[in-house]
């Protein structure tokens, strides 16, 4: 799609990974053919579009011709990345004819410009011949590593400092003086070069003129010092007696009001610290504009306390608040362990570590019936208060449906139907639920959009059971799941989690991932539910270092102790 852009802009334009491209622009006929066709074009195989997904940030090209007019310009770009995939390449075109045209000549003195861009190459010059003469890119020399160690300095100086530096250089043509102004925007530098010659020609005539002038000035010096000394007495007397009436004056006009003020300032207390305007201090001059001013600027300044106390003893309410609202999301979830102290034929442990004060995320467990234990581990839509309220009712719901006897798919199929009845908010709940019957190992699950699990057979490495997802709960009414069977044998470990363990981001921007999970899970497979669960946690922390936590980091590990020896 081509539009018309304001007159202000070369180009914009994003440029999606299958190649489509929407561009606003000022010359929207030259992407055009005679016909007034869109011309065919693929931004892929452009420099900015692959520098910028290569580079994975906001970059500037160096010079480049314009496809479609042939005019010679820089291209700013940067990806934009949607859940770590390239989503899009956003640019803007700067055309750089104005730039080539201030560069493109030498005055009458020999004086000239050049523009050297980010990499130390000359973009811009009129010279065709010497050190600055505009070669391609690929045979240009980068004038920061120039065998003229005076220049490299000075280039290296202007780039990597973004300061503007004056250096005499000898090249072998001559002597010169250079100048480097950096263009921070881009990261190139203005360089202008004159002849030394000509700068040094008015110093020599300066010399000799001073010279001149000095020889002149002793003599009229030594016949005038006589007349002015007598005249500079007077002089001295007369403005003696100025400031000392000026100085009375002074006093009465302008210190002793200035003292009232000072004293009245010290004179405030605690209890009033306001500042006010009174007659004494009404001179009809700076002073009485000074008292005013500072009378009203105290006024503000209260005012301004009584706000910061006020907002100070709101942001304490609504601590207080999230304070309490963590502690009842806190005893919403199971947090005693064991949990079933009388029940040897499993271990069980979870916890959940919200990324704010209240988090989305959940994890439960609970008897059916005596030889029944169902497992729950989700994860709610968005964070905070939210997704906290949105937690607490999606999982009394599952509890409650749960507790009926349906099968797994039946549970989920309720519980959706539920939740969408009332979901004006339009959020969802991603959950794994399993339901083991305790005599026999046999465990009925199903996934709802949820994340893989992990599974340990006896006495081998935790491996990730991709099992088939459903739809979320809360996205879609009247959606079906389908539910799988597993047989765990003594011996046998199952491990839940949230997206918040293998989404864990460090410093670099860099994802856990599941493949450090597992490896954090087979660090110590055989110990119990609870090391299993610090040993990932620990792998995390150690990943991530002093980095944000943006999600909620919830995980939940089961073993399978049945007819196992103690």
């Amino acid at each position: 799609a081509v539009f018309a852009a304001s007159p202000e802009v070369n180009s914009v334009f994003i440029a999606l990974p299958d190649g489509v491209t929407l561009v606003a622009d000022d010359r929207s006929a030259a992407r055009c053919d005679a016909d007034g066709n869109p011309i065919l074009y693929d931004p892929r195989t452009r420099p900015w579009y692959q520098l910028a997904v290569e580079k994975k940030r906001m970059i500037f090209t160096d010079v480049e011709t314009d496809a479609f007019t042939g005019d010679i310009g820089i291209v700013c770009a940067i990806p934009v990345y949607i859940d770590g995939e390239l989503a899009a390449v956003v640019g803007s075109d700067l055309f750089l004819s104005s730039m080539r045209r201030a560069a493109s000549t030498v005055d009458a003195n020999g004086t000239f410009r050049c523009v050297i861009n980010q990499h130390g190459h000359v973009v811009f010059s009129p010279m065709e011949e010497g050190i600055f003469r505009v070669l391609p890119s690929g045979e240009a020399e980068d004038l920061r590593q120039s065998s003229v160690p005076a220049l490299s300095a000075l280039l290296s100086d202007a780039m990597d400092n973004n300061s503007t530096g004056v250096q005499q250089i000898t090249l072998p043509e001559g002597d010169y003086f250079m100048i480097a102004e950096p263009m921070n925007t881009v990261g190139w530098v203005l360089l202008s070069v004159c002849d030394a010659d000509i700068i040094n020609q008015p110093t020599v005539l300066l010399q000799s003129r001073y010279n001149e002038i000095r020889e002149e000035t002793d003599a009229r010096y030594r016949s005038e010092t006589g007349r002015l000394t007598t005249a500079s007495i007077i002089l001295i007397a007369a403005i003696t007696l100025a400031m000392l009436i000026g100085a009375i004056w002074v006093s009465g006009r302008i210190v002793n009001p200035l003292n009232l003020i000072s004293r009245d300032i010290a004179e405030m207390s605690d209890e009033n610290l306001e500042f006010t305007m009174k007659d004494r201090y009404r001179t009809g001059d700076e002073v009485e504009e000074m008292a005013t001013s500072f009378a009203a600027l105290s006024h503000r300044t209260m005012e301004y306390m009584e706000e910061i106390r006020a907002v100070t003893a709101e942001k304490e309410r609504i601590g207080a608040e999230l304070s309490l609202a963590t502690q009842i999301q806190a005893s919403m979830l199971p947090h005693v362990f064991p949990p079933f102290p009388d029940r040897s034929e499993f271990d069980l442990y979870a916890v959940m570590d919200p990324a704010r004060e209240v988090g989305g995320d959940f994890y439960d467990y609970f008897l059916i019936d005596s030889d029944h234990l169902a497992l729950v581990m989700a994860d709610v839509s968005g964070k905070g208060v939210p997704a906290a309220l949105f937690m607490m009712a999606s999982k009394i719901i599952l509890q409650s449906v749960a507790m009926l006897g349906k099968p797994v798919a039946e549970i989920l199929e309720k519980t959706n139907e539920a939740i969408c009845s009332g979901n004006e908010s339009q959020m969802f709940v991603t959950v794994w639920l399993g339901i083991l019957e305790i005599s026999t190992g046999r465990l009925t699950a199903a996934n709802a959009g949820h994340e893989y699990p992990a599974i340990r057979r006896p006495d081998g490495q935790f491996e990730l059971y991709k099992d088939r997802h459903g739809f979320v709960l809360g996205g879609l009414d009247g959606a079906k799941y389908r539910e799988y069977e597993l047989q765990l044998e003594p011996g046998a470990r199952l491990f839940l989690y949230t997206d918040g363990v293998p989404e864990a981001t460090n410093a670099g921007n860099e994802l856990f991932g599941t493949d450090r999970m597992l490896a954090a899970l087979n660090r110590n497979p055989a110990g119990s539910s609870r090391e299993i669960l610090e040993n990932v946690r620990k792998a995390v922390d150690d990943f991530v270092l002093d980095a944000e936590q943006f999600d909620d980091l919830t995980m939940l590990c089961l073993e399978y102790k049945k007819g196992m020896r103690k």
